[in-house]
């Protein structure tokens, strides 16, 4: 199984539905490419990424991680990275509970 651990690279494949709350100079561009530092729990049980490039800080705005399901990873063997991303990110939640 392919093994992965934060950081690693991931890319924007969804930009659109900025929220009003977040500029658009601190937002995601589509097609580029982000350091994912950690995986974070937002609402509805889903998960986000604190991104290396994007500063986003809950006292400013109200988000802090952008949805994982924006982002795609690019590594060779789809199903094995699928896996080995969605353990890291369940381990990340976790530690963060």
């Amino acid at each position: 199984m392919t093994e992965l651990k934060f950081p690693f690279t991931v890319i924007c494949m969804d930009d659109k539905r900025r929220p009003v709350e977040i500029p658009p100079e601190k937002w995601v561009k589509e097609g580029r490419s982000y350091t994912a530092l950690k995986a974070k729990p937002v609402m509805g049980g889903k998960a986000g990424f604190v991104l290396e490039e994007i500063t986003l800080d809950e006292s400013n705005y109200p988000y802090d991680c952008i949805n994982v399901e924006r982002f795609g990873i690019p590594i060779t063997d789809n199903a094995e990275s699928e896996e080995a991303v969605n353990e890291l990110i369940q381990e990340s939640l976790l530690e963060e509970v």
